[in-house]
């Protein structure tokens, strides 16, 4: 009987794939078709060992981990897929399109990422970058927070969704050189509650790395109030 109300429901309003637009057969619970998912590559090859920037010319640290190896406060991060293609289009999306039933299937890269690196094991805790009440408020809801319960529900490790905070607003970093980007950031983010985050080792969640700069800022801010290491996930590396 619920197969039939499935189908019967997807007569009326289709299901298609948030990718390519194709129907998606109605009993699936997938939002992203089989073809698409494929097309979906995790960033592979070599990667800095800090920061995780992928390192077409070879090598074990970028540029700037190699000589400004203080410009980070995060102990490592690593990134799912590169920002381009139909994960940059999924993204979108899930951003501004209320698409959060994508954060299922995106957040399953992240997590087979962290399944191959084991420094992940370490975390105690998961953290998502928290958004400023006005940007809360105008979407309807965190993203970073949405991929950050997908990651808990695997790997069983809670959700701490009100220790940091954002205390400041600032520009969309999209619009900004890097070094704009790490003067706008600055100090934006202050710990609420210290007792929820005190000598225990964060994954610190977010949907996109380009400088790095809000994920390091975010780190200064966890460590200053008594954190112990920071890990960082992302779902896109641009």
């Amino acid at each position: 009987m619920k197969n039939l109300l499935l189908k019967l429901s997807a007569f009326i309003y289709p299901v298609t794939c948030s990718c390519c637009g194709k129907d998606i057969s109605a009993v699936s619970k997938r939002r992203v078709c089989a073809s698409c998912k494929n097309d979906l590559k995790l960033i592979e090859g070599l990667i800095c060992q800090k920061c995780g920037l992928p390192l077409y010319d070879g090598g074990e640290h970028c540029y700037t981990c190699r000589k400004h190896p203080k410009e980070f406060y995060f102990d490592k991060m690593r990134s799912a897929y590169a920002y381009k293609g139909y994960i940059r289009k999924l993204i979108l999306k899930f951003k501004y399109s209320d698409r959060m039933f994508l954060a299922g299937e995106l957040a399953e890269g992240m997590i087979s990422v962290m399944r191959n690196n084991v420094f992940f094991n370490e975390a105690d805790i998961i953290v998502p970058v928290p958004l400023s009440i006005v940007r809360s408020i105008k979407r309807g809801y965190n993203q970073a927070e949405l991929l950050a319960n997908e990651i808990s529900e695997k790997i069983s490790k809670p959700v701490v969704k009100n220790a940091l905070v954002r205390k400041k607003i600032t520009k969309p970093q999209f619009k900004l050189s890097k070094q704009e980007r790490f003067d706008n950031i600055k100090d934006s983010f202050a710990v609420k509650n210290k007792d929820l985050i005190k000598n225990k080792n964060i994954l610190l969640v977010d949907d996109i790395a380009t400088t790095s700069a809000t994920a390091s800022a975010c780190t200064k801010a966890l460590k200053a109030a008594g954190s112990g290491k920071v890990y960082v996930i992302t779902l896109a590396r641009d």
